[in-house]
């Protein structure tokens, strides 16, 4: 029966003061497409840098900044517009959000200004909160059976994005002015913009009210930008600079503030109370570890593949061949988008946590001997992109059905931060690597060694390998069902909304009761039982 017809379901919805719901498809097209725009938005600068620091006739360590400008946005606005749209109505905060996107990158592609540039790139990476946004919008509005796939589709897009953005920087980059790549991604901000306003349910029963804790989101943000600038700045001005040294001794003292803060505040941005409940903790561990191998694979292949045979290695490709040989990555990605649904839906989210970071250990450990091979290269990235597609779409599973729903937005938006983090010191630790073990000398010498880039897959194999023994430490669910929390008044009764988050209760504690725990519940719900 089409999900369009009226139901005794829709009727509900509206007495309960719900949006009726709309064709999941179309709504996860949207979200699906909004993904993408965030993917292409992030990736298509990286081929070009070289490009733009001649345009520009900026430095290196300058340049870098239109990726590390980026980077401290995201960081810091993932979890604020996730915790905004919990409270506020996730469409309003992704509107907003792709906006920003829209207008960073119309921004980039009038200007010819350094500064302006990295400006642009700045209100880009206002767009991290989308996806954290969007895996919300999933476990708000999709029938139960459709949660897991749907988080799969959402991370496979991603991955397209990705991918389709290399490919089309590469293309732009040998043909045409870069300045294009900047409108190209405009036009995809603009027409998920108009997708999420057309598709996607404004859930404004999710609404509530309660005020931003400002001075978390101060304390967050400082200590995340002063421990990402100082860990990019670290690679290139050595790690023992004052700079470098006063960057993460300032991200310790306010973390420190963030997390006293956090522990006392009524109302925090981040509960840190449920944030270190050990299956979020472990799943935003292992995702930590995951995506070291996720933005190093990205340090390290197309540099290869580009490298000039002269140097006993690499094959001399184009940025645009090189990006066509990694394309079998996004292949890989898009298989495992169905197979992770299923196995999340059969066995709940630990197995293909588990499995998705060792397939990609495998992955990398099978390089080693065969770098000399131009196809090993596409064979180890759709294992790759498989074992990221597996893992990914199994992380927001796990924080969704740990979570009260007026959290998932936050929760999935730390779980990206902490992603990022990650990313952030693996491509620090093999950026020292390549610089260090180095061959030739003088001015055309010092270009990293094969060693160079042995040791790094090699860490990277490391990585994904401890990211799975930290899965592997996860507690078992016998489901990916997400355990709403209801609302409960003083003397334990549950309030007027129960009636309406509840509508599945047998089925909510099916799961819990396979597996032998009690179903999550939020803090509200605590403080009663104790009381």
């Amino acid at each position: 029966m089409s999900t369009d017809t009226p139901s005794a379901g829709a009727h509900v919805d509206a007495a309960a003061g719900k949006a009726p719901r709309r064709n999941p498809t179309l709504v996860l097209t949207a979200l699906a497409f909004a993904a993408t725009a965030i993917a292409v938005m992030q990736t298509v600068v990286t081929p070009i840098l070289p490009r733009l620091q001649d345009r520009l006739h900026v430095s290196s360590s300058a340049i870098s900044w239109t990726l590390t400008g980026n980077l401290l946005a995201a960081a810091v606005a993932t979890p604020l517009i996730g915790r905004l749209g919990d409270m506020r109505g996730k469409k309003r905060f992704l509107l907003i959000s792709l906006g920003a996107v829209a207008a960073g990158s119309v921004l980039a592609a009038v200007t010819t200004s350094f500064p302006m540039l990295v400006a642009g790139r700045v209100l880009q990476g206002l767009g991290g909160g989308v996806v954290p946004l969007a895996l919300s919008v999933v476990r708000d509005e999709f029938p139960r059976h459709r949660t897991a796939g749907s988080i799969a589709i959402i991370g496979a897009t991603i991955s397209v994005g990705s991918t389709f953005g290399s490919v089309l920087a590469g293309l732009i980059a040998d043909r045409w002015d870069y300045h294009l790549l900047f409108w190209l991604s405009a036009l995809v901000a603009a027409v998920s913009v108009a997708l999420v306003w057309l598709l996607v349910p404004d859930t404004v029963q999710r609404r509530r009210e309660g005020h931003v804790d400002i001075l978390g989101a101060l304390a967050l943000s400082g200590w995340l930008s002063a421990l990402l600038v100082a860990i990019s700045r670290g690679s290139r001005a050595g790690w023992g600079s004052p700079m470098v040294v006063a960057g993460f001794v300032a991200a310790a003292v306010l973390f420190g503030v963030w997390a006293w803060w956090s522990l006392r505040c009524a109302d925090p941005l981040v509960d840190l109370r449920v944030m270190t409940r050990r299956p979020v903790l472990l799943a935003g561990l292992s995702g930590m570890l995951t995506g070291m191998a996720m933005y190093g694979s990205g340090l390290l292949f197309a540099p290869f593949l580009q490298a000039p045979e002269s140097r006993g290695y690499g094959f001399g490709t184009t940025v645009l061949a090189a990006s066509l040989y990694m394309l079998p990555g996004a292949l890989g990605n898009l298989a495992a988008a169905p197979v992770a649904g299923r196995m999340i839906n059969r066995y709940g989210p630990k197995p293909a946590l588990v499995c998705g970071p060792l397939l990609s250990a495998v992955s990398f450990l099978a390089l080693l001997p065969l770098t000399a091979h131009i196809w090993a290269f596409s064979a180890v990235f759709t294992v790759f992109g498989f074992g990221l597609g597996l893992a990914f779409a199994a992380m927001p599973a796990t924080v969704n059905a740990n979570v009260p729903s007026d959290m998932t937005g936050v929760a999935n938006g730390m779980n990206a931060v902490l992603r990022t983090i990650g990313g952030a010191v693996g491509v620090a630790v093999l950026g020292a690597v390549l610089s260090a073990v180095t061959v030739g000398s003088g001015a055309g010498g010092g270009v990293p060694s094969l060693t160079a880039y042995r040791i790094c897959f090699g860490l990277l194999a490391v990585a994904c390998v401890i990211g799975a023994v930290v899965a592997f430490a996860v507690p078992s669910s016998g489901s990916s069902v997400a355990v709403e929390a209801v609302p409960v008044e003083e003397g334990g009764v549950p309030g007027p909304a129960a009636s309406a988050e509840s509508a599945e209760p047998a089925e909510s504690a099916e799961p819990a009761a396979r597996s032998g725990q009690s179903p999550p519940v939020s803090p509200s719900r605590e403080s009663a039982r104790n009381s």
